[in-house]
């Protein structure tokens, strides 16, 4: 059950209030209307405590230790019973009331005020103190400050606790939101390096549209395995958006032709006659034409030309 400190004093003020009018109407159902006095005013001034309390005055419990300390000892010291006065339990009520709702110097303030006026009631009647009932009820006050000092430590401990608990929270928030950036941040950078590998792959192998239905793919460098996978996926795939029916693959810039070359070179023809499109090969040097006839490189099913625009000029023709 979670109970607030607003709680504790609200509730506290309303129980000493039902005492006191349980008291005031036994006292008065008895006819002794001079002690059912001091329970009824008790129980007004504390009412009025309770809605001060209600309104945001603070110090509504400090002045109910006061006020229970001198109402306890006073109603209490009206009747004794025997030539030594021992100490009712009854006297405990104020410091148990700072107990709950105050600080340890308040439940000494209510202990010392409470014994102070019995003592000082009792022996202004002429009658003894029983020490040792005295003694029994400086104990009960030093346990219930213990008590109030395991309280305030336990609450101590969990306030700091809460706190701890707080901070690794707002760290771990923190990191979190750290640990969120930097993953932003790589996927930008991944993103970032799909775009350049993408416009890599479109600058190693252009696919330039010169005419209706007319794809030219000016070849620069060396073609390996990789670029080779790459020349035949860009040609057929721009072939297959732009619904072209010729390309011109231009060799002019490869360095040089050997039969990796020229098999890429057939299998990106052979793919693209798939499409249903005619392949023309032009820039075909002398040192390629001689390096493919030493090494007996036929490129079958493939039309050459000297350039690019001798192609284009024979496909208008």
């Amino acid at each position: 059950m979670m109970i607030t400190q607003r709680q504790v004093i609200i509730w506290g003020l309303g129980i000493i209030i039902f005492g006191n009018v349980i008291f005031f109407l036994v006292l008065t159902l008895n006819g002794n209307w001079g002690s059912a006095a001091i329970p009824g005013v008790s129980a007004l001034i504390n009412f009025a405590l309770l809605e001060a309390y209600r309104r945001g005055w603070r110090q509504a419990p400090n002045a109910l230790i006061v006020i229970a300390s001198v109402t306890a000892a006073s109603a209490l010291s009206l009747v004794p019973q025997r030539d030594v006065a021992g100490f009712p339990m009854a006297l405990l009520i104020p410091a148990a009331l700072a107990l709950a709702m105050t600080s340890p110097p308040w439940v000494i303030i209510g202990a010392v005020v409470t014994a102070s006026i019995y003592i000082g009631r009792v022996l202004t009647a002429g009658m003894m103190v029983n020490v040792y009932e005295l003694i029994v009820y400086v104990m009960l006050v030093g346990i219930l400050l213990l008590a109030r000092a395991v309280l305030d430590t336990t609450a101590r401990q969990a306030d700091e606790a809460r706190k701890r608990a707080e901070a690794a929270q707002a760290r771990a928030e923190e990191q979190a939101h750290a640990l969120e950036a930097a993953n932003a941040a790589q996927q930008a950078q991944l993103d970032e390096q799909r775009r350049l590998l993408d416009l890599v792959a479109t600058l190693e192998v252009p696919a330039i549209t010169l005419a209706d239905g007319v794809l030219f793919a000016p070849i620069v460098g060396s073609l390996d395995s990789r670029r080779s996978a790459i020349l035949t996926g860009r040609l057929l795939e721009a072939a297959h958006d732009r619904r072209a029916h010729h390309v011109i693959i231009d060799i002019s810039g490869v360095s040089t032709v050997d039969t990796v070359v020229a098999q890429a070179l057939i299998n990106a023809a052979q793919a693209l006659r798939l499409l249903g499109c005619r392949v023309t090969l032009s820039g075909i040097s002398s040192e390629v034409a001689l390096t493919l006839t030493q090494q007996n490189i036929q490129l079958r099913d493939i039309v050459t030309v000297r350039s690019p625009q001798e192609a284009l000029m024979a496909r208008l023709a």
